[in-house]
């Protein structure tokens, strides 16, 4: 089926229309109707990154809100500010025909103008939990007419400490109005399904999972090298930006401090004929907004990050994820920033670095996916001169006992 044959809106076929949007994905072919029944089916939704989640909860959303009602209707809950942008973007291109209004709420940026943006009718809130909560308890925010309340990477809210946040909206802001709740996470923790089944109270719950059908894995090109030492790192790294040529990519690091250093270092490579940036936690609002803006309108091609990025970022044209660090928090982080790039059906190319002492952790990962990691050797004019050396005086040293035993024999 394509969007134009479901019982939607008009105004909202337009919208998918101008964004190019034909065809569902399975989260959304399987999520959509389910929520398109008006009546109080709860959905918990097992969905990777990548797979279209956004829309599996903004169409219904906004096909079912009332556009007459200038409150609050619809709450949105993510972990980070970027997500809160990238979703409020969603429900903005899809509302463009509907006179409903969404606001973003999050921390780091003017209380009182939010304040104001709500008050002025806001019918969709797309926030982060700790400025929902600032919100509510100043009285900037009712909940009294809220139909539908979404954990948009509800793992990752957990991860980051939002639980006793979660738990407060979820069951004491709310308890008056009980709204269908609408979960997607990327794993099924039995904390997440615990606060579900809770605040469901024995209702309908429908769960979908589609993440056996995980796209990123499936449209990304996975390869590794293998690094005797940490110290030759940064020295095959630089071999391998120069033979990948990267249009546009992001290099993960697991410290803030060494993405700057890496930065720096990277910058004075003449030969790379790159441009870099990075984005990490210490990186306030404004900064974020204006890099990841340069970084879609390609006026630079690296992107140098933490883990801040590997969530959340919808950058279609990124052809290569490069993990300078493998991940510390494991596999499923690994599986989150290879989805930066192989957006919905486009392919992409992840290589890794990893130090001979990590063989571990990489079969971990092989193992989480299902799928090996094929492994790559460095070509001989991509060795460093420090290499050629050694093995230079390698051969000649095999050459001379050569030369030793074939003397030593005629003797």
């Amino acid at each position: 089926m394509k969007f134009q044959d479901y019982d939607l809106n008009i105004q909202i076929k337009r919208a998918l229309e101008e964004m190019s949007i034909h065809t569902p994905t399975e989260i959304q072919r399987k999520a959509i109707p389910q929520l398109l029944d008006g009546g109080k089916t709860h959905v918990l939704a097992q969905a990777k990154t990548g797979t279209g989640k956004t829309l599996a909860f903004a169409i219904p959303i906004v096909n079912q809100i009332s556009t007459k009602q200038s409150s609050v209707q619809a709450v949105v809950l993510v972990p980070t500010r970027e997500l809160c942008k990238q979703v409020h973007s969603v429900f903005r291109q899809l509302t463009k025909f509907r006179k409903l209004k969404a606001v973003e709420v999050y921390g780091g940026v003017s209380l009182d103008r939010q304040r104001k943006e709500i008050k002025s009718g806001a019918q969709i809130v797309i926030a982060t939990p700790g400025r929902l909560m600032d919100l509510y308890r100043r009285r900037a925010i009712s909940f009294d007419n809220v139909r539908f309340v979404v954990l948009d990477e509800a793992d990752r809210m957990l991860d980051m400490g939002f639980l006793p946040d979660i738990q407060f909206i979820l069951f004491d802001a709310m308890k008056r109005v009980s709204p269908r709740l609408l979960l997607f996470s990327a794993t099924m923790l039995k904390q997440i399904n615990k606060i579900a089944r809770q605040f469901t109270k024995g209702d309908k719950v429908v769960e979908v999972n589609v993440s056996k059908d995980d796209l990123t894995v499936e449209n990304c090109k996975q390869y590794y090298y293998m690094i005797r030492e940490n110290k030759q790192k940064y020295t095959s790294f630089v071999n391998i930006l120069k033979e990948e040529k990267p249009k546009s990519s992001i290099i993960f690091v697991n410290t803030r401090r060494w993405g700057d250093k890496l930065r720096k270092r990277l910058s004075q490579e003449r030969n790379l004929k790159l441009r870099f940036n990075t984005l990490h936690g210490e990186k306030t609002q404004n900064q974020r907004e204006l890099i990841l803006k340069d970084f879609r309108n390609e006026r630079f091609d690296c992107l140098i990050a933490t883990n801040v990025a590997a969530r959340g970022l919808d950058i279609p044209h990124v052809t290569h994820i490069f993990n300078f660090d493998l991940p510390r928090e494991g596999p499923e982080i690994y599986v989150h920033r290879i989805g930066r790039t192989s957006r919905m059906e486009h392919d992409g190319k992840a290589i890794s670095l990893v130090v001979s002492d990590q063989m571990k952790l990489l079969r971990e990962i092989e193992k989480f996916m299902k799928k090996p990691i094929q492994r790559l050797y460095f070509s001989p004019r991509t060795r460093s001169k420090k290499q050629s050396k050694s093995n230079q005086s390698t051969s000649f040293s095999e050459s001379k006992k050569k030369v030793q035993s074939i003397l030593h024999a005629s003797d």
